[in-house]
């Protein structure tokens, strides 16, 4: 396969449409920056890394498809496009973490040419890509010495080569360990409604072939009693200065039944995905999402419930996380002082 988002030859980008995995291998021609703006929204990609790439080569087409090529100052047009991308998602701030990096080069710029700016939006899509890749390979070595044989780990969510440009944050800790250790067992969850455990998960773990059971998010709790499991991980859309995590909706149950049954609990996040401007969890806007991912499954109607809710993304507390395993080290039992010190480490 591919890498999830690229670039082709004439500089239109291609994205694996993630929506038709794992039945079928298809990669979108996005040839606007409008068309990348829709693929995040409809989650074609996803994954705070992964949209945070595509929000770059966003920022590239947006630039490049100006009808009228400026001369002088870059029009209000440019910085208006960037943040209709940066708005695509609320919750993972990987995405504005990228669009940042592209108005500061505008920022300091101002009266370059469009031809000069359009190179300079090329090669920063392209680093940033790279960058996540190679962070996304740190994450996975540290995490993996978390591992030891024959151990049992419960994940939610997808977080593998699909969700960044490497093999992943938190199921890339478990690929590294794979390799590492033996008898390794990987417990899935489905992560309803859009099934990303079931569809994704699973597939990224027979396409390395790991050990992975599937299991309904109801049935975390009595999994992780009867199965005994040695400890859970799983990524994370947005952390708060303080360690509080954003992550997909599910995880808070997750680490409270961790808590309960003495299970560590760790997320596994680059450092682009800490928010250093927001002081806790309950500032995270949440991403609410339509109520026909609730109400229907493959198109079909399943319920007829008049009021529906369906949040993307929950908060689970620093106290219930064991640890956050980033590029550059593991936080253990993470709170504001030592996430600042990885700041400026």
């Amino acid at each position: 396969m591919r890498d999830i988002i690229y670039f082709s030859k004439s500089n239109t980008v291609f994205v694996l449409d993630q929506t038709l995995l794992p039945f079928k291998v298809h990669y979108v021609e996005a040839k606007s920056y409008k068309a990348i703006i829709k693929l995040i929204k409809n989650l074609s990609i996803r994954g705070a890394p992964a949209i945070g790439v595509a929000g770059s080569f966003g920022a590239f087409l947006a630039l490049r498809g100006l009808t009228r090529r400026p001369k002088g100052e870059l029009p209000e047009i440019v910085y208006k496009r960037l943040r209709e991308i940066a708005a695509a998602r609320p919750t993972a701030v990987n995405l504005m973490w990228s669009i940042k990096r592209f108005e500061n080069i505008i920022n300091l710029n101002i009266g370059k040419s469009w031809e000069y700016l359009s190179k300079l939006f090329y090669k920063e899509a392209l680093k940033i890509f790279n960058e996540e890749k190679k962070v996304s390979l740190l994450i996975s070595k540290f995490g993996s010495k978390l591992f030891t044989n024959n151990n049992k780990v419960l994940t939610h969510c997808n977080t593998g080569s699909l969700a960044t440009t490497g093999p992943g944050t938190a199921l890339g800790v478990i690929k590294a360990a794979n390799k590492k250790n033996k008898g390794l067992q990987v417990f899935a969850t489905e992560t309803r409604p859009l099934l990303q455990g079931s569809r994704l998960t699973v597939w990224e773990c027979e396409q390395d072939n790991i050990d992975c059971t599937l299991l309904t998010d109801s049935m975390a709790s009595h999994i992780i009693r009867e199965k005994k499991i040695n400890l859970a991980i799983v990524g994370a859309d947005r952390i708060a200065v303080n360690g509080d995590v954003a992550n997909k909706i599910g995880t808070y149950q997750l680490a409270i039944a961790c808590k309960y049954h003495k299970i560590p609990f760790f997320v596994a996040a680059p450092l682009s995905t800490f928010d250093f401007e927001c002081p806790e969890g309950k500032m995270i806007e949440i991403e609410e999402r339509s109520s026909e991912e609730i109400l229907k499954i493959s198109g079909k109607i399943v319920s007829i419930a008049s009021k529906v809710v369906n949040p993307a993304f929950d908060v689970t507390p620093n106290k219930l996380i064991s640890g956050i395993i980033t590029e550059k080290g593991i936080i253990m039992n993470p709170n504001k002082k030592k996430i600042i010190k990885f700041k400026d480490y």
